[in-house]
C-alpha cells in the first residue's frame, strides 16, 4: 500500500514556519499569565485577569500531537529510539532548569512555587505525578507530553497511522473513564485521565486531515478559523463559562484547535512574507522551550529587583519590565544553553543507543 505523500511543508521535519510562530505565541501567553499571577502577588494588578494565557499550553499539547506525526512520517522507527528522541529534546534543560530550582529551594524555599503546595526534588526530577509541586513550576505540563509519547512511541514500530490510531483509542479511554469514574482522587489516576490528554488527539487529528488532503491549506480558511477560535475562547472568559479549568481540554482546546489549524492553513502566506513581525515570532517559537522552562525563575528575579529598587508599584512599568527581561533571557538561554545542550545529549546518547 503506497503511503501518501506529504505535503509540501512537512518533509519529515519540524521546520514550519506556521507552528513556530505558533509556539511563540504559546509561549508569551503562558509567560503573560505569570505576569498577571505576579502582579496579584505585588499587588500591583499588573495584567489583571489575563487568565486567557493559560491557553498556551493548550495549544502547546496540540502542537505536540501534530509535531509527533510530523516527525515519524515515513520513518523507521521503534519505541526505545523515538523516546530517546524525546529524552534528549526534553530532559537536559528541564533537568538543568529544575537543578536551578533546587539551589534556590535549598537556599530559600518560600522562593520557589510561591502560589503554595508543597514541593518534592523526587518527582521534579522524575516527573511523576504524586500531587506535589515541581521545583519547575512548568514542569507538570512535561508529565502530560511523556504519557503522550509513551501512548504513541508503543505503536510507532507500525508507522506513523497505525500509532495516531492506537494512541487515540488509549487517551480516549483514559479520559472518558475520568469522566465516568469521578470519585478517585489519586493524583496519578487523575492525570491519567484528565481531559487535557484531549488535545494531543486534536493535533493528530489535524494532521491526518490535512495530510489525507481532507483539509487544504487556503488563507480565507486560515483566518476564518483563527478569528473564530480566538472569539470563542475570549467570549469563554468574558462571560466567565463555568468549570473552564475543569473542562479545559474542550473549552479552551477546542478554540486552540481552531487557532492551530488556521496557522497550518496560512502556512503558504507566511512563507511568503519577510515582515519582521514574522522573523520576531518565529525566533521566540525556535527559543520557546528554553523560554517556557526559564521564565518562572526570570519573573521572580526581577521582580525581586523591582521590589527593591521601589519600582514595582507601577503596574505597566512591572509588566513591561518583566516581559522584555524575561523574554530576552529565553533568547539568551535558547542560545547559550539549549542548542548546545541538545548538541551534546545527541553525542552521548548516541554512544549509549
Amino acid at each position: 500500500m503506497n503511503k501518501p505523500a506529504p505535503l509540501p511543508f512537512q518533509k519529515n521535519d519540524t521546520n514550519i514556519e506556521s507552528i513556530q510562530i505558533m509556539r511563540g505565541v504559546a509561549a508569551i501567553l503562558v509567560v503573560l499569565l505569570h505576569i498577571s499571577i505576579k502582579g496579584d502577588q505585588y499587588g500591583n494588578g499588573a495584567l489583571k485577569g489575563f487568565s486567557i494565557g493559560g491557553a498556551g499550553v493548550d495549544l502547546f499539547f496540540i502542537i505536540s500531537g501534530y509535531i509527533m506525526c510530523a516527525s515519524t512520517i515515513n520513518c523507521d522507527l521503534n519505541f526505545s529510539q523515538f523516546m530517546l528522541h524525546r529524552i534528549r529534546r526534553i530532559i537536559p534543560l528541564y533537568w538543568l532548569t529544575t537543578t536551578l530550582g533546587l539551589v534556590i529551594f535549598l537556599y530559600k524555599p518560600d522562593i520557589i512555587n510561591t502560589s503554595g503546595g508543597e514541593t518534592s526534588i523526587w518527582a521534579s526530577y522524575t516527573l511523576f505525578p504524586a500531587g506535589y509541586r515541581f521545583l519547575n513550576s512548568n514542569g507538570w505540563t512535561l508529565t502530560f507530553e511523556f504519557l503522550f509519547y509513551i501512548f504513541f512511541g508503543l505503536a510507532i514500530h507500525k508507522g506513523t497511522y497505525k500509532a495516531i490510531q492506537i494512541s487515540t483509542v488509549i487517551l480516549l479511554v483514559l479520559v472518558t473513564a475520568g469522566l465516568v469514574y469521578t470519585n478517585y482522587y489519586s493524583p496519578i489516576y487523575v492525570t491519567l485521565t484528565h481531559n487535557l490528554l484531549i488535545e494531543f488527539i486534536y493535533g493528530m487529528g489535524c494532521f491526518y486531515l490535512l495530510n489525507k488532503k481532507i483539509i487544504r491549506p487556503n488563507t480565507t480558511l486560515g483566518i476564518s478559523l483563527c478569528l473564530l477560535g480566538v472569539l470563542f475562547l475570549v467570549a469563554e472568559v468574558l462571560f466567565n463559562v463555568p468549570n473552564q479549568m475543569e473542562g479545559r481540554g474542550w473549552l479552551w482546546g477546542i478554540p486552540m484547535l481552531f487557532v492551530f489549524t488556521g496557522f497550518l492553513c496560512l502556512e503558504g502566506f507566511i512563507k511568503g512574507s519577510a515582515s519582521l513581525i514574522k522573523r520576531l515570532f518565529i525566533e521566540a517559537g525556535n527559543s520557546s522551550y528554553s523560554l517556557y522552562l526559564f521564565h518562572p525563575f526570570t519573573l521572580s528575579a526581577t521582580a525581586l529587583c523591582l521590589r527593591r529598587l521601589h519600582m514595582a508599584s507601577n503596574p505597566y512599568l512591572f509588566a513591561f519590565a518583566l516581559f522584555i527581561v524575561t523574554v530576552m533571557a529565553g533568547y539568551l538561554c535558547y542560545i547559550y544553553v539549549e542548542k548546545p545542550l541538545i548538541t551534546m545529549s545527541k553525542k552521548f546518547l548516541a554512544k549509549k543507543s
